[in-house]
């Protein structure tokens, strides 16, 4: 009889959840939904610098912005955005990205291929390796730096 109470407790508790008991929560999938956001906010950044929208570019763009260039010069959010509605690209494709979060900091690192056109020239495409550094502010991610240098060629 002992036996019979016994499996039949066991069996209640595997069967009756469990309440009262705070939920442990998932790092891996938090961590992964955080990196597919700082991900989008990129995405919309290259949309707006494509469709050169100077709105979105001052939304998604963080107002202590730093540029580091590979000529040894820094620029801040205006030069930024003056620089991109003069910029004659056509497309541009991200590839190669990763990205590392401690907490409301992420770095992206990543490829961009960048497609040019001049006014009566050939397209031409600039391949450039990249770090972007983006802040979350008021629960938004924006892009506080960016360094950005010519790719070897593969």
């Amino acid at each position: 009889m002992r036996t019979i109470i016994f499996v039949a407790a066991i069996a209640a508790a595997a069967v009756v959840p469990l309440t009262g008991f705070p939920r442990q929560t998932n790092t891996a999938a938090r961590l992964e939904t955080e990196e597919q956001r700082v991900l989008s906010a990129e995405d919309e950044y290259v949309a707006a610098e494509v469709n050169r929208d100077e709105v979105a570019l001052r939304r998604l763009v963080d107002d202590r912005f730093i540029q580091n260039s590979s000529r040894g010069t820094t620029a801040g959010k205006e030069d930024l955005i003056q620089a991109i509605l003069k910029l004659r690209m056509v497309g541009q494709t991200l590839r190669e990205r990763s990205v590392l979060i401690e907490g409301d900091i992420a770095l992206i690192f990543g490829t961009a291929d960048l497609r040019l056109a001049d006014p009566g020239k050939e397209e031409r495409l600039s391949s450039l390796r990249y770090t972007s550094t983006y802040v979350k502010r008021q629960g938004q991610w924006r892009m506080l730096a960016l360094q950005m240098q010519p790719r070897a060629k593969e």
